[in-house]
C-alpha cells in the first residue's frame, strides 16, 4: 500500500513538472537581419501615429474619389480608411489616404496586416511614393481588388525611375486578415503575402520615398462602384511596422524572412507563466511533504492498546 501511494504521488508530481517546466517558452523573434526597426504601430490608441497624417485632396487621373481627413480613423485597435458615397470637390465619393511622410527613407521594409473591402469599383492600396516634384516612374504600390463574382487579384507595380513593371497575382484577399510584406532593397523589390513570396523584381528606385495606405473608387482598372457595392466600405489595417535598410555582411537583406508583430515585439515572456511556475513548485512541494508524512506515519512504532499492556 505504501509503495503504491508513493508511486502515485511521484507520477503526479512528474506529470505536473513536465507540463509546466518542460514546456518550451515563447520565442521572441529578433528583427530581420539587415534591417533596423524605425516605426511600429498596433493602433491600440485612439489617435493616428505621429509620423503619419491623412491626405486632403483629389485623387489622381480618372478616379472618382476625393481624399478627406475624416475618412481616416482609428477604431477598436484598427486603422480604418473608409469609402463613402458623398459628393465632394466634384467627385462622387469621399475616401481616405494615410501618408507616413515622417518615415521617408531610401530603401525600406514594410509589414502590415490588413483586411480589404469587397465591392465593384473599390481598390485598396499600399503605396510607396517619392516626394512631390519627383518623377512618377519612381512610384510603387500593391493594389488589391475584390469584386463580387469575379476572381480577386492584386496588382503589384514597381517603378525603378525609368520604367514601371506590373505583375498581377490571384488570391482570396478578402477572406479575413492577411499579412503583407513589402521589401525595397538595393538587391530588389519583393512582395510577400502570408509568408509566401509573390513577386520579386531586381530593378528598384533609388530615390527616397514615403509609405502609406489608401482606398479609392473608380478608375480605368476597377470601374466605378455600382448599386451592388455596399457603402460605406472599409479598408482596415491591424498593424504597421517599418524598418530601415542597414546592410550587414552575414546575410543579404532581400532574403530576410517575414515576421509578425506578436513575434517581433520585445517582451519578458508569456504573461502568467511566472505564476504557473510558482504554482507548480508549490504543488510539487506539497506532494513531497504529503509523501514524507505518510511514510513517517506508517513506519513509526505504534503504542499497543491498553488491553495488551502487562
Amino acid at each position: 500500500m505504501l509503495r503504491r501511494v508513493a508511486v502515485l504521488l511521484i507520477a503526479a508530481a512528474s506529470t505536473m513538472w513536465i507540463c509546466v517546466f518542460a514546456q518550451p517558452s515563447r520565442v521572441q523573434a529578433a528583427d530581420p537581419v539587415g534591417w533596423r526597426p524605425v516605426f511600429s504601430e498596433s493602433f491600440d490608441d485612439a489617435g493616428l501615429p505621429p509620423v503619419c497624417a491623412p491626405y486632403d485632396g483629389a485623387s489622381d487621373g480618372t478616379q472618382a474619389s476625393y481624399f478627406r481627413p475624416e475618412a481616416v480613423t482609428v477604431e477598436d485597435g484598427h486603422l480604418i480608411l473608409a469609402l463613402h458615397r458623398r459628393t465632394y470637390g466634384g467627385k462622387p465619393f469621399v475616401t481616405g489616404e494615410l501618408r507616413c511622410l515622417g518615415a521617408v527613407q531610401q530603401y525600406g521594409r514594410y509589414e502590415f496586416s490588413a483586411r480589404v473591402p469587397v465591392g465593384a469599383g473599390i481598390e485598396s492600396l499600399a503605396i510607396l511614393r517619392p516626394l512631390d516634384g519627383q518623377a512618377p516612374q519612381h512610384g510603387s504600390q500593391l493594389a488589391v481588388m475584390a469584386r463580387p463574382g469575379e476572381p480577386e487579384r492584386a496588382d503589384i507595380s514597381n517603378g525603378n525611375g525609368t520604367a514601371t513593371t506590373l505583375r498581377t497575382i490571384s488570391g482570396s484577399f478578402s477572406s479575413g486578415w492577411h499579412t503583407y510584406l513589402i521589401e525595397w532593397a538595393p538587391s530588389g523589390f519583393r512582395v510577400v503575402i502570408d509568408g509566401k513570396e509573390r513577386s520579386l523584381d531586381p530593378e528598384v528606385s533609388t530615390v527616397q520615398r514615403w509609405f502609406g495606405f489608401a482606398v479609392t473608387a473608380g478608375g480605368d482598372r476597377v470601374g466605378t462602384p455600382d448599386a451592388s457595392t455596399a457603402l460605406p466600405a472599409q479598408f482596415q489595417i491591424d498593424y504597421l511596422r517599418i524598418w530601415a535598410f542597414e546592410p550587414v555582411a552575414s546575410a543579404p537583406a532581400v532574403a530576410a524572412p517575414p515576421s509578425t508583430v506578436d513575434q517581433a515585439r520585445p517582451g519578458n515572456g508569456v504573461p502568467g507563466r511566472r505564476w504557473s511556475l510558482w504554482l507548480a513548485v508549490a504543488a510539487v512541494l506539497t506532494a513531497a511533504l504529503a509523501l514524507v508524512a505518510f511514510v513517517i506515519r506508517k513506519t513509526r512504532p505504534h503504542r499497543p492498546p491498553s488491553s495488551h499492556r502487562a
